[in-house]
């Protein structure tokens, strides 16, 4: 009886610390919701009165509109090269006979586990060098590094479950390797690969520190306009710019589930 009240008491105390760290993760940001609604013209909490004014100054702004389009146009080509380099590492770990693939994979991860200035400070100089600083290029590559992890992650977690046999059976049958993974690993890891794209353009799209370093006034995204906008004023603007980015966020997380969903539900079948 003691034992298990103790579990119970262990388990209550679980929970509510998990619901304490959710509300100290979620609550700041739920405070920029109504904020962004707010008719006054500093950010305080609560509201005075509500207006749409700061969404219409947003959306009619000119810088904000040119950041947007510079966040997708770096956005998109970064997530494809993460998703391409990341799923082409993952063959090479799960299905090449390479030695020392652990130490390998660790490297791969490691743009996930240092810290984004020491990433921007290696890749400036380098860049700089090449003359990219400032340029499309410059920030693609860079995000393109930082995101590549994300595929890895995902094909690797496909290919880990996804039993060889039918490529070999494929091969055995006469199929030259590519057209096998044409026609059966990549159906199975497509999903993958999609869900590992979506993760990098949410990461790119909402990365800053990279953006500081290599970009320009020309090719800056929309974390580094809000990050120029705190410096020189505090308005609801930066509230709605704010709101606008967490929703896309969180519509691209909601499609990258469904097709992890359809990942692991095409894994199944591929391992049945």
């Amino acid at each position: 009886m003691k034992t298990a009240m103790l579990w119970r008491m262990i388990g209550a105390a679980g929970l509510a610390f998990t619901v304490l760290t959710f509300l100290y993760l979620v609550v700041p940001t739920l405070v920029i919701l109504p904020i962004s609604f707010s008719s006054s013209s500093f950010l305080e909490f609560p509201p005075p009165g509500y207006s749409l004014r700061w969404y219409t100054a947003f959306f009619d702004s000119v810088d904000y509109r040119m950041a947007i389009l510079n966040s997708v146009a770096i956005g998109v080509p970064a997530a494809a090269l993460a998703a391409a380099a990341g799923t082409l590492a993952a063959l090479a770990i799960a299905r090449g006979n390479l030695r020392f693939r652990r130490v390998l994979a660790a490297l791969i991860l490691a743009p996930l586990i240092l810290p984004q200035i020491v990433l921007a400070i290696g890749l400036f100089p380098l860049l700089a060098r090449l003359g990219l600083i400032g340029t499309y290029p410059a920030i693609v590559l860079g995000h393109g590094v930082v995101t590549m992890p994300f595929a890895f992650i995902t094909v690797t977690a496909v290919l880990q479950t996804a039993a060889p046999n039918l490529e070999l059976a494929a091969m055995t049958l006469g199929a030259t390797p590519w057209r096998s993974f044409r026609f059966i690993t990549l159906p199975i890891i497509r999903p993958a690969i999609i869900v590992g794209a979506l993760f990098a353009f949410t990461f790119s799209f909402d990365e800053l520190i990279l953006a500081m370093f290599l970009t320009s006034p020309a090719t800056r995204t929309v974390p580094r306009l809000l990050w120029e906008q705190l410096n020189y004023e505090l308005t609801p603007e930066i509230a709605a710019a704010t709101t606008v980015l967490l929703g896309v966020t969180i519509a691209v997380l909601i499609a990258a589930a469904v097709f992890s969903r359809l990942a692991a539900i095409r894994t199944k079948g591929a391992g049945a």
